[in-house]
């Protein structure tokens, strides 16, 4: 995959891996990224000379479209996305607390949000050479995390999705390719990182997605969730003891 000359769209660019990848594809791109915090996003914007900043809550339909009727008239060369928004919602299984709230929020960030801007822009995309999809999971696709289950089955159903996607899209000019995350130190975390995996830093991690699409390679495992998907395969009862442990 060539990762210069590129019109790249960053969801969740304000901070984190987002803002990682940007840094790092600004200087040979042109890099519109988007999140909901004005605030967040003017504070990457002085730290990124040349990033392009759009306020946009990618789970709000209205200003979905109007993100992407911005993106149509400004930057009608963009040929890349990178689906890398991501939130969760803590839950208790056993009792109930938070279910409510996770089934909609997590569900519609991390799954319902990426496939309606993929799918919103994927006429446009067929038409620009070099075109791609980069959509951001995790190795919990494969082993669930307990207190985070909604988010792990949104993520799930984002992998699903992708794979599909790929599929059909195997005759067209569009590579679709999906980074799947081990723990990373960002404020998705809010300061509770698990105390049994290393956290990788967001600029590790971003070196390690870019270096898996600069070699083509439609699934990126980074670190950990290599080992996930293999446990999930050959010792799933293993896996889920230690994910959850």
């Amino acid at each position: 995959m060539n990762l210069s000359g590129n019109t790249i769209l960053i969801t969740g660019g304000s901070e984190g891996i987002g803002l990682a990848l940007a840094k790092r594809l600004v200087i040979d791109n042109t890099v519109v990224v988007c999140a909901r915090s004005e605030k967040n996003l003017a504070q990457a914007a002085e730290s990124t000379p040349g990033l392009v900043t759009e306020v946009c809550d990618i789970t709000d339909a209205a200003q979905r479209r109007r993100m992407v009727d911005r993106l149509h008239r400004d930057f009608p060369q963009l040929n890349i996305i990178v689906n890398n928004a991501g939130g969760k919602t803590p839950t208790n299984l056993k009792t109930g607390e938070g279910v409510e709230a996770a089934l909609e929020s997590d569900l519609a960030l991390n799954f319902h949000a990426p496939v309606a801007l993929t799918t919103s822009l994927l006429g446009h995309l067929q038409d620009r050479p070099d075109a791609a999809v980069v959509n951001v999971t995790t190795g919990l696709v494969y082993l669930s995390k307990v207190e985070q289950a909604f988010y792990c089955a949104a993520k799930a159903a984002l992998h699903s999705y992708t794979q599909g996607l790929r599929w059909a899209l195997k005759d067209t000019r569009v590579a679709i390719h999906e980074a799947l995350l081990t723990v990373v130190d960002t404020n998705f975390h809010k300061g509770r990182l698990p105390s049994n995996v290393p956290a990788m830093s967001p600029d590790d991690a971003a070196q390690a997605i870019l270096r898996g699409l600069r070699k083509g390679k439609s699934e990126i495992h980074i670190d950990k969730a290599a080992l996930a998907r293999w446990m999930s395969l050959f010792a799933p009862s293993r896996g889920l003891a230690i994910v959850n442990r």
